[in-house]
């Protein structure tokens, strides 16, 4: 095969930069940024293809979007109407009725996706064993349709009661629907699972982006017509276009899920089972739990505090990144983010109209990021912009950083303290424009032993998509007693996870893996659990129960609730690469930087310079083209056999 026929690219879709990471046989990784375009996020994936591979196009294109992700957090979604059955028009609304704030008295909780008036009842139910209760009469098939018709709906959900057991009402719902030229979504198809207001939620956000998705899709194929282009799903797998853009729920958390996939294959590379991944971007952090190398997958999330039932990988995400803006209270207390200055204008050591003070243009008063070093996607940073926005807030540049790394250590308990895992055994993988900045500091203060910085952390997240397989979740609720016999179920599931691969013309080496929500009888949530053949089922939920709680009930009834089985595919690289194009080895000076309260003289190694084996002692600044790290005082940097940088502390 030659060079240009397997030449593939990860494009990652940032909040401020658009990374590309093309691979090609016997030839070094090339790493691209290029700023991300909010107006049209196709326009910045093919400018950035084009400077990774000029004149040239890869084979394949797996990309992470944030297209689904940013159309529901700025509610930029389609006129959705919801058919549903009657007795239920405020399913959405009312939700499970827990708190999520359980002590705050102002606490609001987001209004649905579909307002009240956008909802249609239907004179129909199914029971929970599948079969009628109130038959659905080809009247009431006519009447909704024309009630339907009326509300000039640009997308429809349809999620009825019991349809995952029965779905035969949606069928003759949907294939009435059709005739209005609208995107469909059926429940039935999209999550066959039981809990009708989870159920539902899904089936609204998938409908209320699908049309923006496609016209993403749409675009960035005829944008790129060549290369088979897919898309990164939350689960930490990829998905073929036409997936992506008819259940595009499925892609809510597409771009921090590549980097999670690349973290664990670092932390493996440097020698670590378990750690967590910390991603800071220029927009937010993401911080994720790796057990055994591999990212922990839950059945379910939410986004802006709506809950959707699709695989997930577990991130915990907080407002907190390198264009986070720094402000004042009305009780004139510090705070950092949520909001932040973007692409554009972005901090205003970017020099491209910014005036407010960012954790970007702290870095830059306090000399850890270079003016006279060019960054990625060309930028030069103007520090005396930086200077001048700082000087609005009553801090200084290292409280804006106090303040930003409490808000992160929260973070990092979230998926380790608060679940009972003891940071002690759990390295922290650094990546992001921003994270090697504040990775040192974030381990000492939470406990963790080490952190790992890999050969290329401005970009693990495009990275990830080549070491991301393809992957499909196929599920069914089943409600069965753990000794059932399942296997026809199982079977059924199989094939349908096999053929959505083979859609993706994923037709060799193709993996199947069992999973199972269990609980104890009486219980109202699940445990997931992955099967292992040959094992009891029970006895594996046990160990699951006494890993998370710290007990079991060897005496209770267990039930398989949801069965699932998981198919992978292939991925692109089956490990990280370590011939990085680092930039220029040349020597550079020292300089004077702020650490804390303090002004300290850091040596700035180039990291292009290091070799497996080098050890650099802090205070130290390490430079690259996607990032610094910043090695405080009695830390020490040792270069790994895999390239990657790993830190400890005395």
């Amino acid at each position: 095969m030659s060079d240009e026929t397997s030449t593939c690219a990860g494009v990652d879709v940032g909040g401020t930069f658009t990374d590309v990471v093309v691979h090609a046989p016997d030839r070094r990784p090339k790493a691209v940024k290029v700023p991300t375009t909010p107006s049209n996020p196709a326009e910045g994936v093919q400018r950035g293809v084009a400077v990774g591979l000029p004149g040239a196009s890869p084979r394949l294109l797996p990309h992470g979007s944030t297209t689904a992700t940013n159309a529901v957090l700025e509610r930029r979604t389609a006129r959705t109407v919801l058919v549903t059955t009657a007795g239920f028009t405020d399913v959405l609304r009312i939700a499970r009725q827990n708190r999520p704030a359980l002590y705050d008295l102002s606490v609001t909780r987001p209004d649905p996706l579909v307002p009240r008036d956008l909802v249609v009842t239907v004179e129909e139910r199914m029971g929970p064993d599948g079969e009628p209760v109130i038959t659905l009469t080809d009247a009431e098939v006519e009447r909704v349709v024309a009630a339907v018709r009326d509300l000039e709906p640009e997308s429809i959900a349809v999620s009825l009661l019991f349809s995952y057991a029965g779905d035969e009402h949606e069928r003759r719902l949907c294939a009435a629907l059709a005739e209005l030229g609208v995107p469909l979504t059926r429940s039935s198809a999209l999550l066959p699972e039981f809990r009708e207001f989870e159920r539902a939620s899904t089936c609204v956000l998938n409908a209320a982006i699908e049309p923006v998705m496609h016209r993403y899709l749409s675009d960035l194929v005829s944008r790129l017509p060549e290369p088979a282009i897919t898309v990164m799903t939350s689960s930490g797998g990829t998905a073929g276009v036409d997936f992506a853009a008819t259940a595009p729920v499925h892609t809510l958390l597409s771009g921090p899920a590549a980097g999670v996939v690349a973290a664990g294959a670092v932390a493996r590379s440097a020698g670590f089972a378990d750690a967590i991944a910390f991603d800071m971007g220029g927009t937010s952090t993401d911080v994720c739990l790796i057990r055994d190398g591999h990212p922990e997958v839950v059945s379910g999330s939410e986004i802006s505090g709506l809950p959707f039932r699709t695989p997930a990988v577990g991130i915990h995400t907080v407002g907190a990144g390198g264009g986070s803006i720094a402000w004042v209270d009305s009780g004139g207390a510090l705070r950092v983010g949520p909001r932040s200055a973007g692409a554009d204008p972005g901090p205003a050591c970017y020099g491209a109209g910014g005036q407010e003070p960012t954790v970007t243009d702290a870095h830059c008063a306090l000399g850890h990021l270079d003016p006279a070093r060019e960054l990625g996607g060309g930028l030069r940073l103007d520090a005396a912009a930086a200077r001048r926005a700082l000087a609005t807030l009553p801090e200084s540049a290292a409280g804006v950083l106090a303040v930003v790394r409490a808000t992160m250590v929260r973070a990092l308990r979230k998926v380790s303290t608060e679940r009972g895992v003891d940071p002690a055994g759990l390295a922290l993988v650094a990546y992001g424009g921003a994270g090697p900045l504040h990775a040192t500091a974030l381990a000492r203060e939470l406990g963790c032993p080490a952190v790992v910085v890999p050969p290329a952390p401005g970009v693990l997240s495009a990275l990830g998509l080549l070491l991301a397989p393809p992957r499909f979740e196929a599920s069914r609720t089943v409600l069965a007693d753990a000794g059932d016999d399942l296997s026809r179920v199982q079977a059924e599931l199989a094939e349908e996870a096999r053929q959505e691969l083979e859609k993706q013309h994923v037709t060799t080496a193709i993996t199947l893996s069992g999973v199972a929500d269990m609980r104890y009888a009486g219980q109202s949530h699940e445990l997931r659990v992955d099967l292992t053949e040959g094992s009891d089922p029970a006895e594996l939920f046990h160990a699951a129960h006494r890993e998370s709680y710290g007990y079991e009930i060897r005496d209770e009834r267990v039930e398989v609730v949801t069965l699932r089985v998981v198919a992978r595919g292939e991925p692109v690289l089956a490990a990280p690469p370590g011939d990085w194009d680092q930039g220029s080895p040349e020597p550079r000076p020292d300089r004077e930087i702020g650490v804390g309260d303090q002004t300290v003289r850091a040596r700035v190694v180039p990291r292009a310079a290091l070799r497996p084996g080098d050890a650099i002692t802090g205070p130290a600044l390490v430079e690259q083209p996607d990032t610094t790290t910043l090695l405080g005082e009695g830390e020490v940097a040792v270069v790994d056999d895999a390239e990657n940088l790993v830190v400890r502390w005395t």
